[in-house]
């Protein structure tokens, strides 16, 4: 099959391209905003920043299918193709989907009490005596440490910081718990992306005073630079978590070190840091409410490629071969987007 990249491949997405999709026929744009030769032959494309619109779907005859990487980031309307029933499956950008994932599983962490449960069964703690006994039938045993104030996520209010791709991603994972998911950005969604995402807007000291669990995915910027300091924990709740798997440099790491050494939150997950490795001795690493991660989030395979993020290009590239292998068997894609979803290609 004829697979036309309309963005370049760069960097992790060139080197694996061809480990994936060495059967087909791939021509990639030879830099932004040319597209490649011979697009107009193409049954696949591929795109992130290219402008797709209903004249150029219109100007590729042979068309087949069509693969948007970016849940949030991509441009385009890709209706014409799905009014004419060509499939069209959305995928999240690089690393994104895993940084979410990552991030949903500290939250989730904090809140069941994780860090402290498996503390506790190595230490055998214990405190009602308990003897050791089968389990055959109903287990009397239920939470045999004693561990406090264990939560569900379903219905807590989530804040996200900085919503973008990541952001995206986090938010849908978040659907099944039924959360309401706050957002704090520079500039506001569209109501439709709004709905589409199931986010509502708030300001960073409403987000921040609101939210069970505060998740940073700032970019570092002038302006993010120690955005979230002693003044922003302490607008927290004293009950709610603070997640960091964006960029160490956004957040005051010494404020937030002593909000959580004073009990002004309830504990943190943390994937970055201003010193990385992180020492031993470091002031985060003596608190018993934090659950630390060695900047994994995003990252697959051995140390070197977690560094340039290509476990999550490999998910991607996995699926867009999986994707063109269904199209050709005329099966149904992997992550399709339908017409009912707003502005198609958008949302």
């Amino acid at each position: 099959m004829r697979v036309a990249f309309l963005d370049p491949l760069e960097g992790v997405a060139k080197e694996v391209e061809p480990q994936f999709l060495g059967r087909h026929d791939v021509i990639a744009a030879p830099a932004p905003g040319e597209l490649p030769e011979g697009w107009q032959s193409a049954e696949a494309v591929v795109w992130t920043q290219w402008p797709v619109d209903r004249a150029f779907i219109e100007s590729l005859p042979n068309l087949r299918f069509m693969q948007r990487i970016g849940r949030f980031r991509a441009r385009g309307d890709a209706t014409a193709a799905l009014e004419r029933g060509i499939p069209v499956s959305v995928l999240p950008h690089g690393t994104s989907a895993r940084v979410a994932e990552h991030t949903l599983a500290l939250i989730h962490g904090l809140f069941r009490g994780l860090l402290a449960s498996h503390d506790a069964v190595l230490k055998g703690t214990n405190p009602a005596g308990l003897a050791p006994q089968l389990q055959p039938g109903p287990a009397t045993t239920l939470n045999w440490a004693r561990l406090p104030g264990l939560q569900s996520l379903y219905f807590k209010t989530v804040g996200i910081v900085g919503f973008g791709e990541i952001g995206a991603c986090l938010a849908l994972l978040l659907k099944p718990f039924n959360c309401r998911v706050l957002y704090h950005k520079r500039g506001r969604l569209e109501p439709e992306q709004e709905r589409f995402f199931g986010v509502t807007y708030a300001s960073l000291d409403e987000l921040l005073s609101s939210s069970d669990a505060v998740s940073n995915l700032l970019p570092v910027t002038d302006a993010t630079r120690g955005m979230l300091g002693q003044r922003e924990f302490g607008l927290m709740k004293p009950s709610a978590y603070f997640v960091n798997t964006g960029r160490s440099a956004t957040t005051d790491e010494s404020a937030l070190a002593r909000a959580l050494a004073e009990g002004r939150i309830a504990g943190a997950g943390l994937d970055v840091f201003l010193m990385e490795p992180l020492p031993p001795d470091h002031p985060l690493t003596r608190l018993p409410n934090v659950l630390l991660t060695p900047h994994t989030a995003g990252g697959g395979g051995t140390p070197e490629r977690v560094l340039g993020g290509l476990g999550g290009w490999i998910d991607t590239f996995e699926r867009l071969a999986e994707n063109l292998r269904r199209v050709k068997s005329g099966e149904p894609v992997l992550s399709p987007m339908a017409l009912s979803d707003p502005r198609p290609g958008l949302s």
